[in-house]
């Protein structure tokens, strides 16, 4: 009889340890901690020539990426927060929520960094573990051309600091 009850309390024990064991704990977002802006690219109007008096124009990428780019950071909180730095001064603030394993959204709770006049939320897609892209719509260049209607966008890239990008699985605009 002590045998049967030691062994009860011993199996209900391992399956105690193994029950506790085998709880997932929720996997970390990817998008967690801070990111830095690496390369920026942007559609611009381009002047392809003339015909006649005619001027032609087409869209075309350009890179815009400034020497003072990885001083742009953003940096997103496990509370569903982020923080938008500049030389390491806050410039906007907002929150952030999961699309899917790759892509995440994010909505600026306050008009100081207004990034875009046509968009109200940012969606993040990821690369690689350590390099994502933001891409939005940007008001069209002025001036009267054929291409008024169209979306024009703007693409940041960022890593997480310290790191080297994935550069083989992005395909950029400009290279």
């Amino acid at each position: 009889m002590k045998k049967l009850l030691f062994l009860s309390l011993l199996t209900l024990s391992l399956f105690s340890c193994e029950s506790e064991d085998s709880i997932e704990q929720p996997v970390p977002a990817k998008v967690l901690g801070e990111w830095e802006t690496y390369k920026v690219e942007k559609q611009e109007l381009h002047l392809e020539g003339f015909s006649g008096v005619q001027a032609i124009h087409s869209i075309k990428w350009y890179d815009q990426t400034s020497q003072f780019s990885t001083e742009s950071t953003l940096e997103f909180n496990e509370d569903s927060t982020f923080k938008n730095f500049y030389a390491n001064v806050t410039t906007g603030e907002g929150t952030w929520n999961i699309i899917d394993d790759q892509s995440f959204n994010f909505t600026f709770n306050n008009t100081l960094s207004n990034w875009s006049d046509l968009e109200n939320s940012y969606t993040v897609n990821f690369y690689c573990d350590n390099t994502m892209s933001i891409q939005y719509r940007i008001t069209p260049p002025a001036g009267n051309h054929d291409f008024q209607n169209s979306d024009w966008y703007i693409i940041q890239y960022y890593r997480i600091p310290g790191t080297l990008q994935c550069h083989d699985s992005i395909d950029y605009k400009v290279n």
